[in-house]
């Protein structure tokens, strides 16, 4: 099982149901509230775990300015956003090995790309 991140804008039931299905799951909110982007990328490499976000600035961060990379990205783009859903997703994109990669989790489905070489 996956050892997780999950940024503050992850609702709490999603959080709830990673743990369920037995992934290590971190919330932000609890840990270190109000962290900007560097200091998440930072704790979810220092800690080894994958950082799950709706925030489409980490992908900026680690390919246009060079920002070592965590163990994996899982974002999500989905409005509105539905706790149950992206949960589903989250799960479907933890079956394969995500480990080195940035994945994009759809509704639509999901897209893996290799993550930069870290560089920070």
């Amino acid at each position: 099982m996956a050892a997780l991140l999950l940024d503050e804008n992850m609702p709490r039931s999603a959080s709830t149901a990673l743990a369920s299905a037995g992934h290590d799951v971190v919330h932000l909110a609890d840990i270190d509230p109000g962290a900007d982007d560097r200091r998440v990328i930072a704790r979810a490499r220092e800690s080894g775990r994958v950082l799950v976000t709706f925030d489409a600035d980490f992908g900026d961060l680690v390919y246009q300015h060079g920002e070592a990379p965590p163990a994996a990205i899982l974002y999500l783009r989905m409005h509105p956003v539905d706790a149950a859903a992206a949960a589903a997703l989250l799960l479907q994109a933890l079956a394969a090995p995500v480990a080195g990669q940035f994945v994009v989790c759809t509704r639509e489905g999901l897209r893996r790309r290799p993550l930069p070489a870290g560089r920070g």
